[in-house]
C-alpha cells in the first residue's frame, strides 16, 4: 500500500462525517462549574473583620461590685378572712395587710418605698414575690401593681414553702 492509497483511504473516512457536526459535551462542564460554586460558598467565611466591629473593653471591676446583689424577697399570703398579708422575707421589713374587699394596696406601696429606701436599693435591684401555695392570684397581681407603680424593673416569681 502506498503513501498516496493510506491517504485517500484516512480522507474517505473523514468525508463520510461530512453531515454531522461536531459539538462540545457542555453538561459536564456546567456540573464541574456548579460543584466548584457550591464548594466556595460553603467554605466561605462570610463574617466581618473585628476591628469593624463595635467593642468596648471592661473598665476596672472593684470587689465590692463584684458581689451578686440579693433580691428583697416579698412573701405573699392569702389569710383566712380573705386579707392579703405581705411581708419582707428574713429578719426586719413590715408586714402589710390589705383589707377584707381588696383595697389598701395604697399603704403599701408606701411601706415599700420605706423599705427600699432604707436598704438603699435601686430600681434595678432585683424584688423576688414569693406566693405561698393557697394565696390568691389577684393578691400576687395586686402587689406586682404596687411593685411597678415604684418603677422597679427586675421582677422575680418564685414559690415560697
Amino acid at each position: 500500500m502506498s503513501i498516496g492509497t493510506a491517504l485517500r483511504q484516512l480522507h474517505g473516512k473523514r468525508g463520510s462525517h461530512k453531515g454531522r457536526s461536531l459539538q462540545l459535551q457542555m453538561v459536564s462542564m456546567i456540573d464541574v462549574v456548579f460543584l466548584l460554586l457550591v464548594f466556595f460558598l460553603l467554605t466561605a467565611n462570610f463574617r466581618s473583620r473585628e476591628g469593624f466591629l463595635p467593642a468596648e473593653l471592661p473598665r476596672r471591676v472593684t470587689r465590692a461590685e463584684l458581689a451578686e446583689i440579693e433580691p428583697l424577697e416579698l412573701v405573699i399570703a392569702t389569710l383566712g378572712n380573705g386579707q392579703c398579708q405581705v411581708s419582707v422575707a428574713g429578719e426586719g421589713g413590715f408586714v402589710f395587710r390589705s383589707s377584707s374587699d381588696g383595697g389598701g394596696f395604697d399603704q403599701l406601696r408606701e411601706q415599700l418605698s420605706q423599705t427600699l429606701q432604707a436598704q438603699r436599693r435601686y430600681t434595678e435591684d432585683p424584688i423576688k414575690l414569693m406566693p405561698l401555695t393557697q394565696t390568691r392570684w389577684d393578691h400576687v397581681v395586686k402587689t406586682y401593681d404596687v411593685i411597678r407603680q415604684l418603677d422597679l424593673q427586675n421582677v422575680i416569681f418564685a414559690v415560697a414553702n
